[in-house]
């Protein structure tokens, strides 16, 4: 799947797997305490996704997208797409 603002940035699904082994990993060693939300932002946004990334203005909205969904509120009740009325898209 192709992701991009000013230009398509290629994330294969093998792509999104080493990010779910990353994840996983990286869990594990910080087992039973608090979630490292700063240090996952940095991983995927910097390194496993933002690595493709070579527009600044680009970086700068993955980052922000990042700090929405990947914080405290993921594992509560955040609203996946905020903005959204509910109408089916397209119709």
């Amino acid at each position: 799947m192709n992701k991009g603002f000013n230009f398509m940035y290629p994330f294969s699904g093998l792509d999104l797997s080493a990010c779910a082994v990353v994840l996983r990993n990286y869990m594990d060693k910080h087992n039973g305490v608090k979630v490292p939300w700063e240090d996952l932002r940095y991983l995927f946004g910097e390194i496993m996704y933002g690595g493709h990334i070579v527009n600044d203005w680009d970086r700068r909205i993955c980052r922000t997208y990042l700090k929405y969904y990947l914080n405290e509120q993921l594992l509560d009740e955040l609203e996946m797409f905020p903005f959204s009325t509910g109408a089916p898209v397209g119709g």
